[in-house]
């Protein structure tokens, strides 16, 4: 497995914490993994303008830029 390293501010690290005990991950490299992936399947599934759309199960939609 390669390993990569990079700074964070504080900001992103508060958010990266908070995500930690949301989804009960071990590590906040478990969430980026989560993130990268999560942005994969946006990526490959994207309107022709950047966005995409979520919805909330209950009939309303929300459109997402992306790009």
């Amino acid at each position: 497995m390669a390993v990569t390293s990079f700074n964070i501010d504080d900001k992103m690290d508060q958010t990266l914490e908070s995500l930690k005990a949301h989804y009960g991950a071990t590590s906040k490299a478990e969430i980026l993994r989560k993130a990268v992936a999560l942005l994969s399947v946006a990526s490959k599934n994207e309107a022709e303008d950047g966005t995409i759309l979520l919805s909330d199960g209950k009939g309303k939609d929300i459109r997402v830029i992306v790009k």
